[in-house]
C-alpha cells in the first residue's frame, strides 16, 4: 500500500551535505537537514541537487517516512523520491527566506547539545555550540573515487571523489567528551570552494570558513550516519561576526 504524503511547509533549511552517487541507479543525491517548529529537526534523503533548498530558505514538501529505509526518529523521504526523481526537485517549494537577523535569532534559539547527548538519547541531528576549536585541518584521501559520468555527459563528482577530507577538533559548551570532539565537515560549501578555485591551495577553506578566526561566533549542525549510528558528522557550519550577534541581541530590547 502505498503511503500517503504529509505536507510539511515550515522547514527551515539548516544544511545541505555534498552531494553522493546512488552508484545503481546513477542518482546524483543530496542530504538536506532543517528545523521545522511543527516536527522538530528533519532530514530529507535523498534530494535533488537542483532544487529550491538553499541554506534559510523555508520550504514546503509531501514526505514519508520510511523505516526500511532509514529509521531515524528524523528522517524522510520526498515522496516519489525513486520513481519520479527527475521531477522531484519540483516538490520542493520555496514559501519564505529567513533574513540575516532572523538566521540568527534561529541560531541563538534552538537547544544547544553535545554528540554524547545525541548519542546517548538516540537523537541524530542537534546544533553544537563550540566553545573551543583546537584544530582544523585536512586528511588526504588514498584512493578517491572515480568521477562518474551519465548518459547525457554529465560529470555525476560525489564526496567521496575528493582527494581531502576536512576535520575540526573542538569542546563544546557543557561538553560530555573527556577529550572533545574530531568529526568530518561535509557542507556542501567546502567542495564547491574546491571546485571553484582549484588553482587555491585546498586548505584556504579552513580560512574562508573564518574557522581560525576568534571575531567570529560559530554553530555546527551535526548529525549521525545511517548506517554508523554513533558517528556524528559536521553537516554545515553556521558563522557571523561577533558584534553582528551582539547588535542583533541589543536590537530586541
Amino acid at each position: 500500500m502505498t503511503q500517503s504524503p504529509e505536507i510539511i511547509d515550515d522547514l527551515v533549511v539548516l544544511g545541505r551535505a555534498a552531494p553522493e552517487v546512488i552508484e545503481k541507479d546513477g542518482r546524483h543525491t543530496v542530504c538536506l537537514g532543517g528545523w521545522s517548529e511543527s516536527k522538530g529537526y528533519v532530514r530529507l534523503y535523498p534530494t535533488h541537487k537542483f532544487s529550491n533548498a538553499n541554506r534559510w530558505n523555508v520550504i514546503k514538501a509531501p514526505i514519508v517516512s520510511d523505516d526500511s529505509h532509514d529509521s531515524r526518529e528524523e528522517s524522510y523521504k520526498i515522496q516519489g523520491s525513486k520513481d519520479d526523481w527527475e521531477h522531484l526537485h519540483e516538490k520542493i517549494e520555496k514559501v519564505g527566506e529567513l533574513d540575516r537577523e532572523e538566521q540568527m535569532e534561529l541560531a541563538k534559539d534552538l537547544p544547544k547539545t553535545c554528540r554524547n547527548t545525541l548519542n546517548d538519547n538516540r537523537e541524530s541531528l542537534g546544533l553544537v555550540e563550540p566553545e573551543e576549536i583546537e584544530d582544523v585541518y585536512l586528511e588526504p584521501v588514498d584512493d578517491p573515487e572515480p568521477v562518474y559520468t551519465d548518459l547525457d555527459g554529465n560529470r555525476l563528482k560525489g564526496k567521496k571523489s575528493y582527494p581531502h577530507k576536512l576535520y575540526i577538533e573542538y569542546t563544546c559548551k557543557g561538553c560530555e567528551a573527556k577529550t572533545g570532539h574530531r568529526q568530518h565537515c561535509i557542507e556542501w560549501g567546502i567542495y564547491k570552494f574546491w571546485d571553484k578555485n582549484p588553482e587555491y591551495d585546498p586548505d584556504e577553506v579552513i580560512d574562508a570558513l573564518r574557522l581560525r578566526d576568534d571575531d567570529y561566533k560559530k554553530y555546527f549542525f551535526i548529525g549521525n550516519l545511517n548506517n554508523r549510528r554513533n558517528a556524528y558528522i559536521i553537516i554545515s557550519i553556521f558563522r557571523w561576526k561577533k558584534d553582528e550577534l551582539f547588535q542583533s541581541t541589543i536590537g530586541n530590547f
